[in-house]
Formats: structure tokens, C-alpha cells, sequence
């Protein structure tokens, strides 16, 4: 199998409900698309995390990126050494992860079988948890929210503060709790994102006051950057998750050996390719490992896949369900991907807006 074009392109789907992100209510959401063309007529299907933020970025990307992919063959895996540094690390490592997932995809296609049985011979189902509990949601939507997430089966739930005032948050957390019983709680500071950051003194009043939720983490307290402040708030005894937005090995490596975490939360959309993503769950242990999941269809079947593929303890499901989920065929070998014309022309790219708060 030769390589013999490499696309990358944006699609627009509508979200089935209005959905509350961080700061702002949406009916749609951006999706980055990787394709992977090889002599043989396989087509493989990818997703950049790149497409969250920078929809209109992906395609120069891609054509940079194409010129050191046209024509590879066999051995896949060492593609990424030929990039310069420049392609590495950031933007362009993140589209790469898309190519890579376009890669594997096809040659699991090519030999009939799922993704998770190209890379393992063994698989083991991750838990999943519902990811949603915008941080503006009131306490009352708080309530409905966790009810909803019963009613579908999951057991853990992940819900967003920083955003209200203190007193707010500390009344969603006591609803969350009450109508979650024993079950899973996971909070997220999203402060890779939110601009009202946390400084060192609230992340520590914070975590005094989780312990009373007996939350199961508390995630992206600080800015993925901050390692000084991720090591000194380890000490204040509240399991801490991060890792979503990290796309090199080098990063991980920071984080796993200044123990900044006790659940990594890599994104094989966004963490450098398969190969990276596997290397990182070995370092930190599938036992400790959250797969992290914002995207399409494409994004939760790479992820679930890698999971099952590793026995990785988590696999995050977004509750923003988008319609074209509804319309991507997932039958067959890979990751189960197939995205016809008629799919590109329904949801061709309409929101240049990307992320905000």
C-alpha cells in the first residue's frame, strides 16, 4: 500500500438540541476531517482536534504536511521522523494525529479487521462516562442533566465549574452529588480554556472544598503549561486529572515524571498519531489512563478503539449529539468510518467560528 493523496477538509453539523458550551449556547459544532488515499482505491478516515479551534487552518496544513507523505509505503510508523521539528509539536502535530488515525484506518481496512485488532490481539472494553454539565448550567438543569445520564445507562458523569461564582458552583456540585449517589463524579476546571484562571490560592480552596463531593477528579485546574503549580497542588490529597490538550510524547513525559497527574487524559485526535498515543498509555499505565473525546463519531471510534485496544480504564462520551453521527456509515473494518460525497455536500463547512467562550 502507497500513499498517493492526503485531504483535509472541515465539515458543519447541527447539534440535535441547543447546547450550552462553556459561555455560550450553540446549534452546531465545526468538525476537521482527515482523509488518506492509497494506490490500492482504501480510503481512511481521521479527525483533528485541530478542527475545534482552527476549522479553516486544516487544509494548508495538510498540503504542507502532504508533501512528506505522497508515496510512503509499508513502514508507516517512522513518516513523523521525517517531518521537520516545525511539524512536530502544536497545530500541525495535532493534524498529523488526523493522518495518523487516516493511516491506521485503512490498514486495518485493507486486512479486514477492526482497529483494535490491527494493533492488539486482545480487548478489553473501557468504562464510559458522560461528559457534559456545562458550567452555566443552573442547578436545576444540574439535576436533569444527571437524571438523563442514569435513564442512559452510565455510571460516571463529568460536569464543568470556574465559570459561576463560588457559592453557585458549591450548590451544582451538592444537586450533582445528591442525584448521582455513589456513583462516579468527575469535575472539570476547564481552565485550558476559561479565561477567568484560577490562581494557585483558588485551586487550593477548591480542593479543600471537593473533598466533601468525594470527587473522583478534579480536572485542568491550571493551564496545561502551569507544571509548577500542577506539582504543588498534588500535595493537597485530590485526585487530579489533565493531559487533554498535550499532542507530544515530550510534554507527557513531563507530566509523568514530575507526577503533575494521577488519570492522563490523552486525545489520540490531538496527541501525535496512534504510535504516540499507545507509547503514552504504556508510560502511564492503562489503569491511569481517561481517554478524552471532543469531536464526531470519528473521534469516539478512534479513541474507543485505542482504548480497547490497551485496556484503558475510561473513555469520555460527549452528550452534544450531533446529527451527523446520525448519517456516517459505521459498518465494517477500521474504525468503522465511511463519509460518502452526499455527507460532505449535507455538511459542508457553513461556521467559520471557532471555539470561544
Amino acid at each position: 500500500m502507497k500513499i498517493n493523496k492526503v485531504i483535509g477538509y472541515g465539515l458543519t453539523s447541527p447539534t440535535k438540541e441547543d447546547f450550552v458550551y462553556y459561555g455560550y449556547q450553540t446549534t452546531s459544532k465545526n468538525v476537521g476531517i482527515i482523509e488518506v488515499h492509497f494506490d490500492n482505491g482504501i480510503v481512511g478516515y481521521g479527525e483533528t482536534y485541530a478542527g475545534v479551534y482552527c476549522i479553516e487552518l486544516i487544509e494548508p496544513a495538510v498540503k504542507y504536511l502532504e508533501q512528506f507523505l505522497i508515496g510512503a509505503e509499508d513502514n508507516f510508523n517512522v513518516i513523523i521522523e521525517n517531518i521537520p521539528y516545525i511539524g512536530k509539536s502544536g497545530l500541525l502535530r495535532s493534524i498529523y494525529s488526523g493522518i495518523e488515525i487516516a493511516i491506521y484506518d485503512a490498514l486495518s481496512k485493507h486486512s479486514n479487521v477492526p482497529f483494535w485488532k490491527y494493533l492488539s490481539s486482545t480487548s478489553k472494553e473501557p468504562q464510559l462516562y458522560a461528559s457534559n454539565g456545562s458550567a452555566l448550567y443552573t442547578s436545576s438543569q444540574i439535576e436533569q442533566d444527571v437524571k438523563n445520564i442514569l435513564d442512559k445507562g452510565y455510571t460516571s458523569y463529568k460536569m464543568r465549574i470556574g465559570v459561576q461564582s463560588k457559592k453557585q458552583d458549591i450548590k451544582r456540585l451538592k444537586v450533582a452529588r445528591k442525584y448521582l449517589g455513589d456513583n462516579n463524579l468527575m469535575v472539570d476546571a476547564i481552565m485550558g480554556t476559561n479565561p477567568n484562571k484560577w490562581d494557585l490560592k483558588t485551586a487550593i480552596e477548591w480542593s479543600e472544598i471537593l473533598k466533601d463531593f468525594n470527587v473522583y477528579w478534579l480536572e485542568e485546574r491550571f493551564s496545561p503549561d502551569e507544571v509548577i503549580k500542577y506539582k504543588f497542588l498534588m500535595e493537597y490529597g485530590i485526585p487530579i486529572a489533565g493531559g487533554e490538550a498535550l499532542n507530544q510524547q515530550l510534554e507527557f513525559n513531563t507530566y509523568f515524571e514530575k507526577q503533575l497527574v494521577d488519570t492522563i487524559q490523552p486525545d489520540v485526535t490531538n496527541c501525535g498519531g496512534v504510535i504516540e498515543c499507545i507509547r503514552i498509555i504504556e508510560m502511564f499505565k492503562p489503569k491511569n489512563v481517561a481517554m478524552h473525546v471532543w469531536g464526531s463519531q470519528i473521534s469516539i471510534n478512534a479513541n474507543n478503539h485505542i482504548a480497547q485496544a490497551c485496556g484503558v480504564k475510561f473513555l469520555e462520551i460527549p452528550m452534544m449529539e450531533l446529527e451527523i453521527n446520525d448519517y456516517i456509515d459505521q459498518e465494517g473494518p477500521g474504525i468503522g468510518i465511511n463519509i460518502t460525497e452526499d455527507i460532505k455536500q449535507k455538511y459542508k463547512l457553513k461556521n467559520r467560528v471557532n471555539f470561544k467562550l
